[in-house]
């Protein structure tokens, strides 16, 4: 039974069939737009043999009438653009109502299952050529092309537990652009490959894989079937590493088999100009029914009993396949330790008692208090078929602690601003912290937004296995520290005026976590500081820039306070050259600015730099979280002696650094953007000071290392 929930209620869906070869609306001669040069499709999808490595598709351009030569110029954007040939111009004879147009497909490129794209243009048409001929439209028309391998499709089937052939069904689980699951799905498997399509998985089109021998998978894009009116196109649905075009990505977010029926995608939905939704989805292959008895032990917490002594309580409960089962306490975390759960196993099996607490034997779901000291210890149940046979021991771990004397905690915790004049209000937080019972400690200081972010994003986890697998490990000297008097420590290179959050994950000696979360702010400049009395020649010059200059490399992100000259010239009575922005030698950009009389600031905006090796460079600018290439400028200006890089007032984002983007193309695009900059470089915290007043200061590294998430690196800070 389909239960699916549709979580983008503001998405226009049309739901449209789509054949092997064209699709889309026929010109008709006597429809509005009969004197528009136009394609004759809206759409064409053509699939190929498998054995082929180049394919053509055949394009139609039409006019209404068939008089004069008539020129015609075409524009090829799209996905997979560089994958489809084309001539940049076209004729249509004279006397002829059309001409074609073969488009070359390189085939070499396409994943067994999956398609590549592009979007033909009409860009420019000649002009009137006298009677019954075409004008020149308003708008651009256009034509979705689409390649694949040609794929038969077979019913696939299991063998029953009768050795019966079962048409296989799954059951897809949606996580990201729909909420909810579909169950009794119809699966397909191609003929002479080991993809599989999945029927009716949304929208009525299919949802097709390719399982590999090692069990990973691999999600070619494909269409969900719906068509989003906002973007005029499909949205596309695909695994992380085809949507990068990296296959590296399969590390951070992985397609794989359990090799019991369960397959684990981590998906992401789009359109050409970026994505809706991402998470991990799963599809399961329904089997017969599972008769395995199983049990589930929980541990309630502390209890004060009639007598006035507290107890743990322990709950156990059975599935409708155990017929009975023996349930008791031993001492210690026996949950790794495969000889100790044989042991204990064999011993309840044989009626002997496995430690000093009771054995019970229970016919149903049980809840009740223990009396045991306070300690490490390990609930175990020994489950029996419908037969009366011993199957499988269950067990959990669980610390008593009536007398605080296991669980840690932080007895004093601070996360704030400095206010002595050590540290710097500006740029840096301190942290203090006191512990009791803590043997291990990890923290993550990170910006308030991404950690909701990542929080978010990973909240299949708990909040105390999220700060262990992405935060830092404290010291011994740390620790010990901690557990005494306490220790203060500080972070330090900050963003400006932003706020963080520290989140501390404590264990103690059985294992038992305790998370605390903090927030704290840096205080921040912002353009109303800046000096009014400064004019134009007070920005004119040379100047010793110092920034934290974040290097993002192969395995690792290296971060430093680098200094390095920037000059500006005057160009006429407004506008500026500035440079000096990059501390590369290979690569010294001159960048236009203008002098804001209104905010006694030089302005700098995103802009193009030129051509870096064999990409285009763009001036783009960061919040730390998204990067921009439009609608962004800083403003660069005093508070007292010193110039500050900050965020222009009305900027699309609360922007503070900057870098030099690539692209593949002049025109800067979410389809061109290579997701790498000069020197894998980023410029923040930028200050200026006059040649004249620069004194001597030795570099000090910053305390940050990267946190990788979802193809993206955050700032990670390091306490000093």
């Amino acid at each position: 039974m389909k239960k699916l929930k549709y979580i983008l209620p503001a998405l226009v869906v049309a739901v449209m069939s789509c054949s092997k070869t064209q699709e889309g609306p026929i010109y008709k001669s006597n429809s509005d737009d009969n004197k528009e040069i136009h394609f004759i499709q809206s759409s064409v999808e053509k699939e190929f043999s498998a054995d082929l490595t180049e394919g053509i598709i055949d394009v139609i351009i039409a006019r209404p009438g068939n008089k004069g030569s008539y020129t015609v110029h075409l524009l090829n954007r799209g996905k997979d653009s560089g994958l489809f040939t084309m001539p940049d111009t076209v004729t249509i004879p004279d006397g002829e109502y059309s001409v074609v147009v073969p488009v070359s497909v390189d085939l070499t490129r396409i994943v067994m299952g999956g398609s590549v794209k592009t979007v033909l243009y009409i860009r420019e048409r000649d002009a009137y050529l006298g009677d019954n001929s075409a004008y020149v439209s308003q708008y651009t028309d256009k034509i979705d092309l689409s390649a694949s391998f040609e794929l038969t499709w077979e019913p696939y089937y299991r063998t029953g537990a009768d050795g019966e052939k079962i048409r296989q069904t799954a059951t897809f689980r949606y996580n990201a652009f729909y909420t909810g699951r579909t169950s009794g799905l119809e699966v397909d498997k191609a003929a002479g490959a080991n993809i599989f399509r999945v029927n009716d998985w949304a929208s009525g089109v299919g949802f097709k894989f390719i399982l590999k021998e090692d069990n990973t998978c691999v999600v070619p894009a494909q269409s969900i079937g719906y068509f989003n009116s906002n973007y005029n196109e499909y949205v596309q649905v695909s695994d992380m590493a085809v949507y990068q075009g990296d296959d590296s990505m399969y590390k951070s977010y992985p397609c794989i088999y359990d090799g019991n029926g369960t397959f684990s995608f981590y998906l992401i939905y789009y359109v050409s100009e970026g994505y809706f939704a991402r998470g991990e989805e799963t599809l399961t292959f329904d089997s017969d029914a599972d008769t395995t008895p199983l049990m589930a032990i929980e541990f309630d917490g502390e209890e004060v009993t009639d007598t006035g002594f507290k107890a743990p309580r322990l709950s156990f409960y059975m599935n409708q396949y155990v017929k009975s089962y023996k349930a008791t306490v031993v001492a210690g975390d026996i949950t790794s330790d495969e000889a100790a759960l044989a042991r204990v196993r064999s011993q309840l099996a044989d009626g002997m008692n496995p430690g000093p607490y009771p054995v019970l034997t229970k016919y149903g779901d049980y809840s009740d208090i223990w009396s045991v000291p306070g300690g490490n210890f390990t609930a175990v149940a020994l489950a029996y078929d419908e037969s009366g046979e011993p199957c499988n021991l269950f067990c959990t771990r669980f610390t008593f602690d009536p007398d605080g004397k296991y669980m840690p905690a932080a007895v004093d915790f601070g996360f704030y601003r400095d206010d002595s004049g050590l540290y710097s209000e500006y740029t840096s937080l301190l942290w203090h912290i006191q512990t009791v019972n803590v043997v291990s400690m990890k923290y993550l200081c990170i910006r308030t937004d991404i950690y909701d972010y990542l929080l978010k994003a990973n909240r299949n986890m708990s909040l105390a296995d999220f700060v262990a697998s992405n935060g830092n490990s404290v010291s011994a000297e740390i620790l010990a520290a901690a557990n005494e008097d306490g220790f203060t420590t500080a972070f330090s290179n900050l963003a400006e005026g932003l706020e963080y959050t520290l989140a501390v994950v404590m264990f103690n000696e059985f294992g038992d976590a305790a998370v605390e979360v903090r927030n704290a702010s840096t205080l921040g400049h912002v353009a109303d500081d800046f000096d009014k009395t400064k004019t134009m020649e007070d920005f004119l010059g040379a100047f010793r820039a110092n920034a934290i200059v974040r290097e993002t490399g192969a395995t690792a992100t290296t971060s430093s306070n680098v200094n390095y000259r920037i000059d500006i010239y005057r160009q006429n009575a407004s506008q500026v050259i500035i440079n000096g922005m990059s501390d590369m030698r290979d690569f010294t950009p001159e960048l236009v600015g203008y002098y804001d009389e209104e905010l006694h600031a030089i302005v700098v905006g995103t802009q193009p730099c030129g051509k870096y090796r064999d990409y285009y460079a763009y001036l783009g600018m960061s919040d730390g979280f998204s990067t921009y290439w439009g609608g962004c400028d800083l403003a660069i200006g005093y508070i007292g002696d010193t110039l500050y890089w900050l965020s222009a007032p009305g900027s699309s984002g609360n922007v503070y650094q900057y870098q030099f983007l690539l692209f593949n193309s002049e025109q800067p695009s979410g389809n061109s953007y290579t997701r790498e900059s000069v020197g894998s470089k980023s410029y923040s915290n930028v200050r200026m000071l006059p040649f004249a007043m620069v004194s001597s200061s030795a570099d000090v590294p910053a305390c940050v290392k990267a946190l990788e998430y979802g193809g993206q690196r955050f700032d990670s800070y390091i306490c000093e």
